[in-house]
């Protein structure tokens, strides 16, 4: 669940054991399995009236199940060492921002203060989601390119790619619920145990 995420992400071995779990699951099988649920999920059957109306959780569980490509993708880069780039960010306790980039692909907005570390983890979780965002039904492409601009901010103009097509961010979220950050990867782990 969700608790046992947040739990395991505090410390490097927990969050590399849920890594490694996560990124062994088959993504062939898994990526359209997640595609399946998020059409279920705004269908009329479902919860369409719910997606139309814009209803925040709804809008949030959705974004975690559109985004399962570019969130695996990013989560199981490792960096030079061989150790996972997201297990780094995430319990980096002396730069917080490390995590920040993480939620790009859910829609959420960088924070306008933070500065993650300038590093070749972020170049190339940048390059991930700079690939995402050319597909304009990704919510990643909405919050990219500010995202990249600001990175080149502290890490020099041509860190990271900023040339992908922006879309307007009306009706993006910027703060997301905690619980459905990683519901994609904790459906996956959940998957690939059961």
């Amino acid at each position: 669940n969700s608790q046992s995420f947040f739990a395991a992400a505090k410390s490097i071995v927990r969050i590399t054991q849920t890594l490694d779990a996560t990124c062994n699951a088959d993504f062939a099988k898994c990526s359209p399995t997640m595609a399946s649920l998020s059409q279920q999920l705004v269908s009329s059957s479902y919860c369409g009236t719910d997606y139309k109306n814009q209803n925040p959780v709804l809008l949030q569980a959705y974004n975690g199940f559109v985004a399962y490509e570019p969130l695996y993708r990013a989560g199981c880069l490792r960096d030079p060492s061989g150790g996972y780039c997201f297990a780094d960010a995430i319990t980096n306790t002396s730069s917080p921002s490390d995590s920040y980039p993480y939620y790009l692909p859910l829609g959420v907005s960088l924070p306008g203060a933070s500065r993650p570390t300038c590093s070749t983890c972020l170049q190339n979780t940048m390059q991930w989601f700079s690939s995402a965002a050319a597909n304009k039904t990704q919510p990643v492409s909405q919050v990219y390119g500010d995202a990249a601009q600001q990175i080149n901010i502290g890490c020099g103009p041509t860190f990271v790619n900023t040339t992908v097509a922006r879309m307007s961010s009306a009706g993006i979220i910027s703060l997301i619920n905690p619980v459905f950050w990683f519901l994609p990867m904790i459906l996956t782990i959940y998957t690939f145990i059961f």
